[in-house]
C-alpha cells in the first residue's frame, strides 16, 4: 500500500472492499473507492448493482506492483470461501435494505424500542430512600413575600415602629394597587451596611413630618439584598443608598415625581419630598378627573346596554306572546276544522243510515215542516211509530243546520234536545197530521 501513498484507513478499506467484492485488482479498487470518496459501503453497492459502470483500466496508477496482503488486517474479515457461498443472498439483502430504508417509520422503531427495553430491562434503585439524582429544575430561590415581611420584622426591632405604614406586598403589586386607587407610592431601598442609610431611618423615616406627607399613599420599603430590592433599583436606577423614589402615574403612564440620590440633611430631604408630592397633586388630579370621566362613561355604557338587553327582552316577551297567541289561534282552527270534518263526515252517515220518506198515500204519516232561523224551512213526512231522534238525525242532513240546535213544537212550545230524548216515537209527541218545529241554535259554551 505504501507505493499508492495510502493511509491506515484507506488501506483497510480497498482490503475489506476486496474480500466483498473479489475484485483483485489493486487500481480498480482504489478508482472505485476514489470515486466514492472512500465511502465502502457506497462503492460495494455500485459494484454489486447490475450494469454498473466500473473502471476498466488502471489510468490513474502508475505502479503496477501487485500488494501482498497483510494478514494483520485481513484476521479479523470472513474467509474467501464463506463469502463466495453467502455473496449473492447477502448482496440481495443488502440492497433491498438499502432501496427500503428511506421508507422505514425509524422515530415509531426507535420509541416501539425504548417502550419495550424500558418495560424489561428496568433496573431497581439500588435503595430505598429519596432519589440522589440532583433536580434539574432550578431553584426559585426565596419567597419575595417572606423576604419583605422579614425585611419589616427587621425594620421594626432596630428603628422601631414610629415610621410609615409599610406595603405587604410585592413591587408589582403595590404600582397597580396605585393606579387603581390613584395614588402616589414610595419607594424605600435600605442597605443594611450602610450608616447613612442609619441616619437617614433615625432622622426621616421615623419623624412625624414624613407620615404626614406620606399621608393616604403607599410606601413601599424593603432592602437592597432581596430579589424585589433588586427589581426596585433597576426600576428607580439606584446607585446610592438610601435610596427613596416616589412614583405616580400620568394616566396609564408610570413616571419617577422624584428621586433621592444622597442623603446629607434632614431637613432639606423632607423639604424636596413635599415639593414632589406637591408638584405631583395636578398629576393625581388629572388621574381623578379622567378616572371620573371613565366611571362616568362606564355607568353611561352599562345603563345603555341595560336599556338595550331591557328593550331586547320586551321585544322577545311581545314575539313570545306573539307566537303563543298565534299557535293558539291555529290550534283552534285546527280544532274547528276537524269538528267541521267530524260534523260532514257524521251527516254523511246520517244521509246513508236515514230510512226513506213514506209516500203521501201511506196510513199514520205525519207531515212535519222545520223552519231554520236563516233559510227556507225543510219538509218531510214520517211515520207516526218512527223515533222521535229521527227528526234531529233529519234536520242534521241539511248544510244549513248547525251541529247543535234544539227543536221548538206544539202549545204551548217546548223545548227538545237530542240527547234529552230517550224511546219516544213522533206519535207521542205530536198529535196532529201537520206539525211545525221551529230550530234554534244552541251555544257551544252552554
Amino acid at each position: 500500500m505504501e507505493n499508492f501513498n495510502l493511509t491506515e484507513d484507506q488501506s483497510n478499506a480497498l482490503i475489506y472492499f476486496q474480500e466483498i467484492t473479489q475484485i483483485d485488482s489493486n487500481e480498480i479498487g482504489i478508482q472505485c473507492l476514489s470515486m466514492h470518496n472512500w465511502d465502502v459501503q457506497r462503492a460495494v453497492d455500485t459494484v454489486l448493482t447490475p450494469n454498473s459502470d466500473l473502471p476498466s483500466t488502471p489510468e490513474i496508477v502508475q505502479n503496477e506492483q501487485r500488494i501482498p496482503p497483510v494478514t494483520s488486517v485481513t484476521a479479523r474479515y470472513m474467509p474467501n470461501y464463506a463469502l463466495q457461498l453467502f455473496r449473492t443472498p447477502l448482496s440481495f439483502l443488502y440492497t433491498f435494505y438499502l432501496k427500503l430504508q428511506p421508507f422505514l417509520p425509524w422515530r415509531i422503531i426507535r420509541a416501539a424500542f425504548s417502550f419495550f427495553r424500558s418495560i424489561i430491562w428496568t433496573q431497581p434503585r439500588p435503595y430505598p430512600g429519596p432519589d440522589p439524582r440532583p433536580d434539574p429544575r432550578p431553584d426559585p430561590g426565596p419567597d419575595p413575600t417572606n423576604e419583605i415581611e422579614n425585611f419589616r420584622t427587621y425594620f421594626n426591632n432596630k428603628y422601631g415602629r414610629k415610621h410609615p405604614t409599610f406595603y405587604q406586598g410585592k413591587l408589582s403589586q403595590a404600582l397597580r394597587d396605585v393606579q387603581r386607587e390613584v395614588r402616589l407610592l414610595f419607594i424605600y431601598i435600605h442597605d443594611k451596611k450602610s450608616t447613612l442609610c442609619d441616619r437617614f431611618c433615625h432622622e426621616v423615616l421615623c419623624g412625624d413630618a414624613i407620615q404626614v406627607t406620606v399621608g393616604d399613599n403607599l410606601f413601599w420599603s424593603t432592602s437592597r439584598d432581596t430579589q424585589e430590592g433588586a427589581e426596585a433599583s433597576r426600576l428607580l436606577t439606584a446607585n446610592f443608598y438610601p435610596c427613596l423614589g416616589i412614583i405616580a402615574h400620568y394616566g396609564s403612564q408610570q413616571t419617577i415625581q422624584f428621586k433621592l440620590d444622597r442623603y446629607a440633611d434632614c431637613d432639606q430631604c423632607l423639604a424636596k419630598i413635599i415639593d414632589a408630592v406637591e408638584n405631583a397633586n395636578p398629576t393625581l388630579q388629572y388621574n381623578r378627573e379622567r378616572r371620573t370621566i371613565s366611571n362616568s362613561r362606564d355607568r353611561l355604557l352599562e345603563e345603555q346596554n341595560a336599556a338595550y338587553l331591557d328593550s331586547v327582552r320586551i321585544d322577545q316577551e311581545k314575539a313570545e306572546q306573539r307566537q303563543r297567541e298565534e299557535n293558539e289561534r291555529r290550534k283552534l282552527e285546527e280544532e274547528e276544522q276537524k269538528k267541521l270534518q267530524e260534523f260532514a263526515d257524521f251527516r254523511d252517515r246520517l244521509k246513508q243510515s236515514l230510512p226513506s220518506e213514506p209516500s203521501s198515500t201511506e196510513n199514520d204519516i205525519i207531515q212535519v215542516s222545520i223552519r231554520l232561523p236563516d233559510n227556507e224551512p225543510i219538509k218531510r213526512r214520517f211515520q207516526r211509530t218512527d223515533s222521535a231522534k229521527l227528526l234531529f238525525e233529519f234536520a242534521w242532513t241539511n248544510v244549513n243546520v248547525p251541529n247543535q240546535f234544539e227543536l221548538l213544537w206544539g202549545y204551548p212550545r217546548k223545548r227538545y234536545q237530542y240527547e234529552q230524548l230517550g224511546d219516544e216515537i213522533i206519535g207521542d209527541l205530536m198529535k196532529g197530521n201537520t206539525e211545525t218545529c221551529f230550530l234554534e241554535q244552541i251555544d257551544e259554551d252552554r
